[in-house]
């Protein structure tokens, strides 16, 4: 997908178009694989007030990937080096959004000083983020019934 735009989202309305296709994705390919618990703790990180700070703050910047139908994906950066969150419309997966999104933001984190980038994968995620280059830091964690892998890459 040659045709692929990445834009830092500044204007609420298009935070909140990138969080519903987070929901979105997170419901299709994360929820069937986690307890009632996991899936309201994610749905409470997104939509509740301590993302709506981050945000307010600048502690949290957020990318979305545009093709020619709209926005089709996106990730969030936390304190410019944690991946918070990352996810593209199931249809346009292994198209190159997400390796798009990573190298914006991979490039937003190095002007800023960020010396690597971590992330907490999900299962499903685990494949991507290998192959970005990211390597386990732990093993496989549950935190408010949500299952991820902590990894981190150098930049």
């Amino acid at each position: 997908m040659g045709d692929l735009r990445i834009v830092r989202l500044e204007d609420m309305n298009e935070i909140r178009t990138a969080f519903k296709i987070a929901e979105e994705v997170f419901m299709e390919f994360e929820a069937p694989f986690f307890v009632k618990r996991g899936t309201e703790s994610f749905l409470d990180f997104l939509w509740g007030k301590r993302v709506r700070e981050m945000l307010n703050s600048g502690e949290m910047q957020v990318w979305g990937c545009f093709a020619r139908t709209g926005m089709i994906g996106m990730m969030a950066l936390r304190d410019n080096s944690h991946i918070s969150l990352a996810f593209v419309k199931g249809a346009y997966h292994r198209q190159g959004a997400g390796r798009a999104l990573y190298s914006e933001l991979k490039n937003f984190a190095s002007e800023h000083g960020a010396k690597e980038i971590t992330v907490n994968a999900s299962d499903y995620g685990l494949p991507f983020y290998k192959a970005m280059g990211f390597v386990p830091t732990d093993m496989q964690l549950v935190t408010d019934g949500i299952i991820f892998t902590p990894m981190r890459a150098v930049i």
